[in-house]
């Protein structure tokens, strides 16, 4: 049992005396846990972005650059890529201004109202993402697999002997797409599941003082 549920269990209990436990201090409980666990998803984000940035530097970004060229895809790549990153950047300052908020909150109302507002935002930054993913990667692969020039350059990058099947391999690489993105969705669900579900379960016990 956690210090919060000892002081829900006292607050239940308490007869009312000059040393009852009052709600406000079941807020503040609440309150710090929320703006930890707020502080964490904006410490994740960042890490996420440094991490998924930080990839580039073990591909060969001038080789991968080159292709695109060729393929008549290297503006459509650029594009995509400075305005996904301005959107994620986005998100980071969002959850920042989400955790300075919840900081200052001053009452339960408030409070409520920003866990809900991080929820959301949490959310839309997952789907944004997933999202962004799947329709690149699919634009992407139609380009390529529609056109018997862009499958043979698409396998010398990829270290693919020239008279493997391009039917199988494109059955590879959707598979394989597929299973990036599914292992994306899942790391989600894992590290920003537990925070949201936290914080739902903060939200709860505030509607509960408010009741």
């Amino acid at each position: 049992m956690d210090d919060l549920d000892k002081l829900k269990g006292a607050w239940k209990k308490q007869d009312y005396s000059k040393h009852k436990v009052s709600s406000n201090e079941i807020y503040k409980m609440l309150h710090a846990k929320s703006s930890s666990y707020v502080k964490w998803i904006f410490y994740i984000s960042i890490a996420e972005f440094v991490l998924m940035n930080s990839i580039m530097f073990f591909r060969d970004m001038d080789k991968d650059m080159a292709f695109y060229k060729k393929i008549g895809l290297y503006g459509f790549i650029s594009v995509s890529s400075y305005a996904t990153f301005a959107v994620v950047i986005g998100f980071i300052y969002a959850f920042y201004k989400n955790y300075r908020s919840i900081k200052v909150d001053s009452n339960a109302k408030l409070l409520m109202a920003n866990i809900l507002k991080t929820r959301k935002t949490v959310k839309y930054y997952i789907y944004f993402n997933v999202g962004a993913m799947t329709i690149l990667m699919g634009i992407m692969f139609y380009y390529i697999f529609s056109n018997p020039n862009s499958i043979a350059l698409y396998k010398e990058i990829s270290n693919i002997p020239q008279d493997f099947d391009s039917n199988t391999f494109l059955i590879f690489v959707v598979v394989f797409t597929a299973a990036l993105i599914g292992v994306v969705l899942l790391i989600y669900r894992v590290i920003y599941g537990i925070l949201l579900r936290r914080l739902n379960r903060n939200y709860k016990e505030l509607e509960q003082l408010e009741s």
